[in-house]
């Protein structure tokens, strides 16, 4: 009993697991048919893992009077290095295949570290994946299976009839998403399948007839005719898929001509409203009438940007706040591999207590203490960066630099072009469906477009958010970052030092002219100081990674924050159901 209950205790320890975080991002098959009608797959998968990971498992579900023999397994890690896989009991680097009433189970052990890239490929032959019939062969074949416990962002299935030789009566249809594509090439005796954003749950089906010779050693033999049967089932598919795709059209036809009436009527209260509408508000000088103003703005970056464009801060406004916090010793941002991935690190416990929204980005895309750049990535952080955009914004606000009411009601107008544009341009991009038939219809809505921008440019050069402080504070702002764009054109040291220059590039970054201020930082102070100097003052990651780090973090904040269907068994899209393939529930994951 002790024994026993040991064992069990091992079971359970060996069988459970934390969750794993991972992608698959590609999946290949390459499937050759044999002359005994037996099928052999090279199946690659590829895995980004956001997590640790024991390894991997596959499912290949089959028929009862299938087997799955000569297999094999392999593993490309990060560095290219292909690793065989030998079967086991367990260990790191072996494989175990067990098997039941279903199918088979690979259960790969290899250890896998977070962020780590794998590919695992799985080598093996199917017996009598073919039925040869009276008057025809005929693989139909889950080939992608739908037991996945991820989508996958992309698969391509190969499969090859006769060794790529010519065969005039290949026919071929597949089901799954009715985005993906079937492409059959007789003269090479090929079939090709590929899809993007592949559903777990669907998965991709084969379903091919072929010449009887192709497999003249098949003992999978069915004494019936069956060649019409198939045809026929496949074009009553074909026909449903494409049904769909009619109502889909029609529905679409509807709505232009619903949208087209809603757009110019929209449109016409639009221009009705720009022309009856007085001045208001105070227009800041043009940037090309201000001067230099070789002073660091009163004003935060973040302040800073919000002046200059007249809106709420976006993902580079924030990333100019990490940039002054990192300037000031109060975090620390590291590169911390060569896939432009980096961590920040709190260094300064009340920096949380000043920003609620990085405070929500350590606690939830990190361990509260730091987090990087691929977590934030896959972390939702919509709500909480649209609080913080809103938050800054509202200050400025407050202060009285933008004034509520002239911003409101310019709001209201920029929703209503925003609602007529949006109704103009989806009506345009219908239109041209019809341009063959109606083509007045995409003119007069071109015309009506074009009406709409040049009212609206009228209405914005003679109506402004600001209030006299507000554009007063505009144009020094504005000065400042004609100053940093034109910066090529005088000499850096004749306005500052490295210490001045410091404080400038957190603005820098909030203008998007990081990348030139650094140029010319580089070529004007010379590569030895700059490292000296930066170095010095831990500030390296200034210098040498800045808009590294600048790109890497916006572009993860960002993230975070028809084919028809074939009746003829020609190339065409896939078809929806089921044509009833052996592999069903065939799938994988990670432990």
């Amino acid at each position: 009993m002790l024994s026993l209950l040991l064992g069990m205790l091992m079971l359970v320890h060996n069988t459970t697991f934390a969750d794993v975080d991972y992608d698959i991002t590609n999946v290949n098959v390459h499937a050759h048919i044999n002359k005994n009608g037996s099928l052999t797959i090279t199946r690659s998968i590829d895995y980004d893992f956001d997590s640790d990971a024991h390894g991997v498992y596959y499912r290949q579900n089959l028929a009862k009077n299938q087997k799955l023999i000569n297999q094999k397994v392999s593993v490309s890690t990060n560095n290219g290095k292909t690793i065989p896989i030998k079967a086991g009991n367990g260990q790191d680097n072996t494989y175990q295949l067990t098997h039941n009433n279903d199918g088979y189970r690979f259960k790969v052990f290899h250890n896998i570290s977070e962020d780590d890239e794998v590919k695992v490929t799985y080598t093996y032959t199917i017996t009598n994946a073919v039925i040869n019939w009276r008057d025809t062969a005929e693989l139909n074949f889950k080939i992608i299976g739908n037991g996945w416990d991820t989508d996958l962002d992309h698969a391509k299935v190969s499969v090859i009839f006769n060794q790529g030789k010519k065969i005039p009566d290949l026919k071929a249809w597949a089901h799954g998403d009715l985005g993906g594509h079937i492409d059959v090439n007789r003269s090479k005796g090929q079939v090709v399948l590929t899809d993007n954003n592949v559903s777990g749950d669907v998965g991709i089906e084969l379903h091919a007839i072929f010449p009887t010779s192709i497999t003249p050693l098949n003992k999978n033999i069915r004494n019936e005719k069956h060649k019409q049967a198939v045809i026929s089932q496949e074009m009553k598919l074909a026909k449903e898929a494409n049904e769909k795709r009619k109502r889909q059209q029609l529905f679409k036809t509807i709505l232009a001509y619903a949208s087209l009436i809603i757009a110019v009527f929209s449109s016409g209260l639009f221009l009705f409203k720009l022309i009856l509408v007085k001045s208001f508000g105070i227009k800041p000088r043009k940037t090309s009438e201000l001067p230099h103003n070789y002073e660091i703005p009163d004003v935060d970056p973040v302040t800073a940007q919000i002046l200059d464009d007249g809106d709420y801060p976006d993902e580079r406004a924030f990333t100019a706040y990490l940039t002054q916090l990192a300037g000031k010793n109060r975090i620390k941002i590291e590169k911390i591999n060569d896939r432009k991935n980096y961590r920040i690190t709190l260094l300064d416990p009340t920096v949380k207590q000043e920003s609620t929204f990085l405070k929500e980005i350590f606690d939830q895309a990190g361990n509260g203490e730091s987090f990087t750049t691929k977590k934030l990535k896959k972390t939702d952080l919509e709500d909480e960066f649209d609080d913080w955009q809103k938050d800054q914004y509202h200050k400025v606000q407050d202060e009285d630099l933008i004034s509520r009411k002239y911003e409101d009601e310019i709001e209201k107008t920029s929703t209503q072009m925003k609602v007529s544009t949006f109704f103009i341009i989806v009506t345009f991009i219908i239109s041209l469906f019809f341009a063959s038939q109606m083509p007045i219809i995409p003119i007069i809505i071109a015309i009506l477009g074009g009406l709409n921008f040049i009212f609206y440019f009228i209405y914005k050069r003679h109506t402004s958010i600001y209030t006299q402080e507000g554009a007063s504070k505009v144009e020094k702002v504005r000065g400042f970052k004609k100053m940093l764009d034109d910066i090529g054109n005088f000499k850096m040291k004749d306005v500052g030092e490295l210490i001045f220059w410091e404080d400038v590039m957190p603005y820098a970054v909030a203008f998007g002219l990081s990348k030139q201020v650094l140029k010319e930082l580089k070529a004007e102070f010379g590569e030895k100081a700059l490292q000296t100097y930066f170095t010095a003052n831990t500030y390296y990651w200034y210098y040498g990674d800045l808009n590294h780090f600048e790109k890497s973090f916006s572009s993860s904040l960002s993230k975070s924050v028809g084919d028809s269907s074939s009746y003829s068994g020609g190339s065409g899209g896939f078809s929806g159901g089921s044509s009833g393939g052996f592999g069903g529930g065939s799938g994988g994951g990670a432990f």
